[in-house]
C-alpha cells in the first residue's frame, strides 16, 4: 500500500512541475518572438551586406598559408565533373601534425581554449552528411570532427559546402554550431567567386529560416577552424571508399593542421553495410554463448555438482558482460544515428547476460551460501546486498575508465583500459583456484571454456586488431598479449580435467589426497575374523555403493597400494 502511495505522490508532483514548466515558459513566448524577430532582422541585414573584399576571412590569412590552400583545392590535373562523387556522406579517419600559422608567440588564450601544440601530431574522426542546394553542383554539409592527440582531445561542429564539380569542399568548425557560423563558411570562401556563390546558395538555402538562433556570446567558446579539403576522383577508389586531403587553419588561436597522408573514409552507404555484417556476426557469437551456457547448466544439474563452479568467475564473467553492453552504449550516444548498431547489440549483450548468466549465478550462489540463500532473512538481505555492492564498486569506475578512453584517448586513459582489460579478462582464475583447492577439475565442460573464451575474445580482438574496425580504433599488439593471457587460463582449466586439479603445484607442495579406490589388503581385520579368505575375497561388499570391494593377493605387498 505503501509503495502504491508513493507512487503516486511522484507522479502528481511530476504533473504539478509539468504544469508549472509550461505556465512558466508560456509567460516568455511573447518577449522571445519578440526578440527572435529583430535577431533575425539584424541578421540577414548583416548577412547581405558582407563582402569578399570587406570581411573575407580567408584574404586575412597568411600569404604563404593562402598559397598552399590555393594549391591544395586547385593543382591540377582536374576530372571532368561526373567522376567525383556525387556525395560525401561518411566516416573518416586519418592522422595530422600541428604547425604554428604565423612565427610569432602564440597569445595567452582562456583556460577553456584547447589548441594542440606547435610541432604535435594526432588523429582525426570525422562524420559529414550532406544534402542538395538549389544548385545541382553544390551541397550544403554538416557533421563533427574529432581532433586527438596526448595532450588535447577537441571536437568541433562542421558546417559549409561542398562543390561537386571539381571535388573541394570548404567548412568551418566551431565548438557549437550558431547564427554566426553561416557567415563564418561565407567569408571563409578562398575567392570571390565561391564567395558570392556560397552567399546565393545559403540564401536560397536557408528561405527566411535561419539554422541556429544561437547567438554567438551564448555558445561554448573555443577555438574555430576554416576547414578546406580536396576529395579525390570516385574511380581511383572504390565505390564505398573515400579519399581527402584537408587543412584546417585557425587565426584566432594561431594554429595550422595538416593531413599527413589522405584521409580514407567510408561512404554512409558502406558504413550501414559494414555495421549490419558486424550486427549479424555478434548475433551468431552470442547465439553460440548462449547455447554453450545452457549446455554448462544443464551439466551441473545436482548441488555438488554447483559446487564446484567458482561464483566469482560468474561474477566476474557478468560484469565483463555489462563492460560490452556500456562500451555499445556509449559509442552510440557518442558517434550518433550511424552507431544504431552499437545500441542493439549492446541490448543484446546484456539480455543474454541477465537472463541466463545471471540465473546460473544466482543458483551457484544458493548453493554455496546457503546461510544467505533466503533473501527474506536477515542474512539474505545482507549477501544480497554486498553482491551488490561489489558489483558496482567494480562496475562503476570501469564505466569511468571506458568513457575517457572513448572520449579522449589520451597515453593515460589508454594505460588505464589496458589495465581494466587485464583485469576483467582475469575471469578462469578464480576458477582454477576453487578447483586447486578442493582437487577436483571435472565439472567445467571444455567446449564451455574454450568457446567462451573464445566469443568474449572476438569484441578485444575486432577493435584492437582490425585496421578497419567499426569504431575507427588504431590497432595495437599488446591484444595479442590480452589473447595469450586468456586463452592460457583456459588452457589451464582444460589440462587441469586431464593432468589433474593441481598439476601445476610441485609435488612437495601438495596436500595429502585420500584414495578413495585402494584395494584393502588380506590382513585387514574385517576380511579375516571367521572367514575363509578365499571366500572374503570374492564376497565382500561395500556397504555405501553395494559394489565388491576387491583385496589384495597374499603376495602382493599392501604398502604399494595403501
Amino acid at each position: 500500500m505503501s509503495r502504491i502511495l508513493t507512487f503516486c505522490c511522484a507522479l502528481l508532483l511530476l504533473l504539478w512541475f509539468v504544469l508549472q514548466g509550461t505556465s512558466w515558459f508560456g509567460e516568455h513566448d511573447d518577449k522571445d518572438n519578440s526578440e527572435r524577430w529583430r535577431f533575425e532582422k539584424d541578421w540577414w541585414h548583416r548577412f547581405h551586406s558582407i563582402s569578399f573584399a570587406r570581411n573575407s576571412s580567408f584574404a586575412a590569412l597568411p600569404r604563404h598559408v593562402r598559397t598552399s590552400i590555393e594549391s591544395l583545392l586547385y593543382s591540377p590535373p582536374h576530372s571532368p565533373p561526373d567522376e567525383f562523387h556525387h556525395t560525401i556522406d561518411g566516416m573518416y579517419q586519418g592522422n595530422w601534425h600541428a604547425a604554428a600559422l604565423q612565427p610569432i608567440a602564440n597569445r595567452t588564450l582562456p583556460a577553456d581554449y584547447e589548441r594542440p601544440s606547435n610541432g604535435s601530431a594526432g588523429r582525426l574522426e570525422m562524420s559529414l552528411t550532406s544534402t542538395e542546394s538549389a544548385e545541382a553542383w553544390v551541397r550544403l554539409v554538416s557533421g563533427y570532427v574529432q581532433l586527438q592527440s596526448a595532450d588535447v582531445s577537441i571536437v568541433l561542429g562542421l558546417q559549409g559546402l561542398y562543390w561537386r564539380s571539381n571535388g573541394t569542399a570548404v567548412l568551418y568548425g566551431v565548438p557549437e554550431i550558431t547564427a554566426q557560423t553561416t557567415v563564418d563558411v561565407v567569408r571563409a570562401m578562398p575567392s570571390k567567386q565561391a564567395f558570392d556563390h556560397a552567399k546565393k546558395v545559403y540564401d536560397e538555402a536557408l528561405g527566411g529560416h535561419l539554422l541556429s538562433y544561437t547567438l554567438p556570446e551564448d555558445a561554448y567558446q573555443g577555438c574555430s577552424y576554416q576547414m578546406y579539403m580536396r576529395f579525390d576522383p570516385s574511380r581511383e577508389s572504390s565505390p564505398i571508399e573515400l579519399q581527402t586531403r584537408l587543412a584546417m587553419v585557425s587565426p584566432q588561436c594561431n594554429v595550422r593542421l595538416s593531413t599527413d597522408q589522405k584521409a580514407t573514409g567510408i561512404t554512409a552507404s558502406g558504413y550501414r553495410l559494414k555495421s549490419s555484417h558486424y550486427f549479424r556476426t555478434v548475433l551468431a557469437l552470442l547465439l553460440v554463448q548462449t547455447i554453450l551456457l545452457v549446455h554448462q547448466m544443464r551439466s551441473t544439474p545436482t548441488h555438488a555438482a554447483m559446487s564446484m563452479v567458482s561464483y566469482p568467475t560468474l561474477i566476474m564473467q557478468i560484469v565483463l558482460d555489462s563492460y560490452v553492453f556500456v562500451v555499445h552504449l556509449i559509442g552510440c550516444m557518442t558517434y550518433g544515428g550511424i552507431y544504431l548498431a552499437f545500441a542493439v547489440v549492446g541490448m543484446l549483450v546484456y539480455m543474454v547476460s541477465m537472463a541466463f548468466q545471471m540465473k546460473y549465478l544466482i543458483a551457484v550462489w544458493h548453493v554455496q551460501c546457503p546461510e544467505s540463500a533466503d533473501a527474506l532473512s536477515s542474512s539474505g538481505r545482507r549477501g544480497l546486498l554486498g553482491i551488490y555492492l561489489r558489483f558496482y564498486a567494480v562496475l562503476i569506475p570501469g564505466v569511468y575508465i571506458i568513457y575517457a578512453f572513448i572520449d579522449h584517448r589520451s597515453r593515460l586513459s589508454q594505460w588505464l583500459m589496458g589495465i581494466l582489460l587485464a583485469a576483467v579478462y582475469s575471469y578462469w582464475i578464480p576458477q582454477i583456484w576453487h578447483n586447486a583447492r578442493r582437487g577436483i577439475a571435472r565439472r567445467l565442460r571444455p567446449d564451455y571454456v574454450i568457446g567462451t573464451s573464445a566469443v568474449r575474445l572476438a569484441f578485444p580482438a575486432y577493435f584492437f586488431a582490425c585496421p578497419k574496425n567499426i569504431a575507427f580504433i588504431q590497432p595495437t599488439w599488446l591484444i595479442w598479449i590480452l589473447i595469450a593471457y586468456s586463452l592460457g587460463q583456459a588452457a589451464v582449466l582444460v589440462l587441469q580435467r586431464v593432468l589433474g586439479a593441481r598439476f601445476f603445484i610441485p609435488q612437495s607442495m601438495r596436500p595429502d589426497d585420500y584414495d578413495y579406490c585402494a584395494a584393502l589388503p588380506p590382513a585387514d581385520e574385517e576380511s579375516s575374523i571367521g572367514l575363509d579368505q578365499s571366500a572374503v575375497r570374492h564376497s565382500r561388499e561395500c556397504p555405501i555403493c553395494m559394489t565388491p570391494v576387491h583385496s589384495l593377493q597374499p603376495a602382493e605387498p599392501a604398502s604399494e597400494h595403501a
